[in-house]
């Protein structure tokens, strides 16, 4: 019998011979336990993440009590009732001005305006200087030159420009967040593997295709990085800038807090831009990583 008298053999006839391994006989039995080693690992990191934070709320406890802290470190106890107390408006006790959704929905919304505008024009800018050399020793001294000024010196030349204004404050995230996405995309860009470039000029991709078929598909694990170091700078900035330039927003929560010398409502604050900072990183992040480096099975080496 010739190969064209063959007959077709579907790739499912070459599975079993590799299942074998994990103890499945067929491709079914191998997702099923794909699935099931998957929804363990989840578990694992569920109680093992528990469990930590268990202990550090312990420990935290603990210190308090035993050295008599409850002034300047109040117990988690009174900080999760204050916590909750904020969250379902208790005005008792309320120093602040608007209640605690109107500050939370002003710091996002200039943390998102900052962190995507420096997405806006990082990420092209890492991919452009990434790939063409000619441009990127034009550019990169420049940029090399801004990076060693921290977050925190622009405030003052923020205020100078833009006043005491949200402008202010969406200005220094920007500069905080820029940096991280610059150079994780670049270093992306400029590490792709010459193998992918060049199997990509054999099937014909160049230009606009070899970007978006082999550039920004290999580029993406390193994007994603930079997008959460920079997410969690700009949280950090928008509590320094809301502190000092300002009359809204968790940091003028917490600089208000420290005026009146109320250690729970310090604490709480931090509790929440840590929740809603996680969050944050979790709708936006993971979100882009299941849609592109999982869907693609991107792999950085």
């Amino acid at each position: 019998m010739t190969t064209q008298d063959a007959p077709y053999l579907p790739v499912r006839s070459a599975i079993p011979k590799t299942i074998a391994i994990k103890g499945a006989r067929t491709a079914e039995d191998f997702a099923h336990y794909d699935k099931s080693k998957k929804r363990k690992l989840m578990a694992r990191k569920a109680i093992r993440g528990t469990l930590g934070i268990l202990g550090l709320l312990i420990a935290w406890h603990l210190m308090s009590v035993a050295y008599d802290l409850q002034l300047i470190l109040p117990t988690p106890w009174a900080v999760l009732r204050r916590v909750a107390g904020m969250l379902m408006m208790d005005t008792n006790r309320w120093l602040y001005g608007p209640d605690v959704y109107t500050h939370l929905a002003v710091s996002f919304q200039r943390a998102m305006i900052g962190f995507g505008l420096a997405a806006i024009l990082a990420i092209p800018l890492g991919l452009l200087i990434g790939r063409i050399t000619s441009v990127r020793e034009f550019v990169q001294p420049i940029i090399t030159a801004f990076y060693p000024v921290p977050g925190i010196a622009w405030i003052p030349l923020a205020i100078l420009w833009f006043g005491l204004s949200d402008k202010a404050v969406i200005f220094v995230v920007f500069m905080t967040a820029f940096f991280p996405l610059y150079y994780s995309t670049e270093a992306g860009a400029r590490q792709i593997n010459p193998i992918l470039i060049d199997a990509g000029s054999c099937f014909g991709a160049k230009g606009l295709s070899m970007f978006y078929y082999v550039v920004l598909p290999a580029t993406v694990p390193h994007i994603t990085t930079g997008m959460r170091i920079a997410l969690g700078g700009a949280w950090r900035m928008i509590v320094a800038g809301e502190m000092l330039a300002s009359s809204q927003g968790i940091g003028y929560m917490l600089m208000e807090a420290r005026f009146h010398f109320r250690a729970v409502d310090l604490m709480t604050a931090m509790i929440l831009i840590s929740i809603i900072g996680y969050l944050t990183e979790l709708l936006i992040v993971r979100i882009i990583e299941k849609r592109t480096v999982e869907k693609w099975e991107v792999k950085t080496t």
